[in-house]
């Protein structure tokens, strides 16, 4: 080889080295990709951009999910930061890498409380129609090739009462804002899976019953004026050792979705680590119960469309909480993987439910 060769040569061999390190850091594949395959079963996770571009990350997506959600690129404080000034950067970087490695993209979120402060100033009803309807066209239709599901209203009820949130949108449009979401984005990608995205309506308390019901009667009032809603997306953020599945509140809810004809789907599946110790402390329940008897509940007595993990790797997380005790059991919320990579008991819950369906 000659001088000028040799010295072409040395970068791509120093890259190809690097890869060839980087992969060699990557857990071994917990193998639910393929197991979820062969169930023509949708599992999915949270992803960033960051774990786009990290190749170590981006490796533990491709090996073990068939589908990814953004977890902040698509919601509206990213995409129409100004009145009809959209940015698409970030969530289009994502798109990509779902469709160079064969995963579908499940999109996060179109109508939502936490709005750009011009749409929170926005005073009287015509103004805030027109921008909503704007907003979801716009985003639902550059990605109607790409993005076969979404949350259409993400969190319609407060948080721990069973009331409808007071945002702007109710403000000035009355209840009906939700079923006028739904109809905006079923226009914009009639092929689309539509969700009402919402918290607690698989845990245990009176507060969160109430919750449910007031869930299935929006439900049945949608399905009775024919809106097109596919599906009611059960967040599944818990708090081991505070929070506990009521399987039986939890399985009536999806079996009478399922009776309406309305699926469910498992949205934001994760974990707490304020109120408990890991693995080896002393959690009141395993994770691999709660991240698999919540996807079981659901299969078995509703028409379970999907599940999705926040994330896989607590490795690459931020912090739970920006005030996390620094004698707290951990600094990230629970995943697959835990501050090393390595697998938690997270996956071989998910793997029996998936295997029982």
């Amino acid at each position: 080889m000659n001088r000028r060769r040799f010295l072409a040569s040395v970068p791509l061999a120093l890259l190809s080295a690097r890869a060839g390190q980087a992969l060699a850091q990557v857990p071994p594949s917990a193998g639910l990709r393929a197991l979820a395959d062969r169930k023509s079963f949708r599992f999915g996770s949270a992803i960033d951009p960051e774990d786009v571009g990290n190749p170590i990350a981006s490796q533990i997506y491709i090996d073990n999910v068939n589908s990814i959600t953004p977890r902040n690129q698509l919601k509206w404080n990213a995409t129409e930061k100004r009145p009809g000034v959209f940015s698409f950067g970030p969530a289009d970087q994502i798109v990509a890498f779902a469709r160079k490695n064969n995963m579908r993209v499940y999109g996060h979120t179109l109508v939502w409380y936490r709005t750009p402060d011009w749409v929170s100033a926005i005073t009287d009803a015509a103004t805030i129609r027109a921008a909503m309807n704007r907003h979801i066209k716009q985003v639902v239709g550059r990605y109607k090739e790409s993005i076969d599901a979404w949350d259409v209203v993400n969190e319609p009820l407060e948080y721990d009462v069973p009331d409808l949130r007071n945002c702007v949108f109710r403000r000035l449009l009355g209840d009906d804002y939700i079923r006028m979401s739904f109809d905006m984005a079923h226009e914009a990608n009639p092929d689309a899976m539509l969700v009402l995205n919402e918290t607690h309506l698989e845990k245990k308390s009176d507060v969160f019953e109430q919750k449910r019901a007031r869930i299935l009667k929006i439900v049945e009032d949608l399905v009775a004026r024919k809106t097109p809603i596919c599906a009611v997306g059960l967040q599944s953020h818990f708090r081991p050792g505070l929070d506990r599945i009521d399987p039986e509140g939890m399985g009536r809810f999806c079996a009478t979705l399922k009776d309406m004809g309305v699926g469910v789907f498992i949205t934001e599946l994760d974990a707490s680590c304020h109120f408990l110790n890991r693995d080896k402390g002393s959690a009141p329940v395993s994770y691999a119960e709660i991240f698999g008897d919540v996807i079981t509940i659901a299969a078995e007595r509703g028409d379970l469309k999907g599940a999705t993990v926040w994330g896989m790797s607590e490795k690459y997380g931020g912090l739970d909480e920006k005030d996390t005790n620094p004698g707290a059991a951990c600094t990230k919320r629970v995943n697959l993987y835990d501050e090393n990579n390595d697998p938690r008991s997270s996956i071989d819950g998910i793997k029996r439910a998936i295997k029982a369906m």
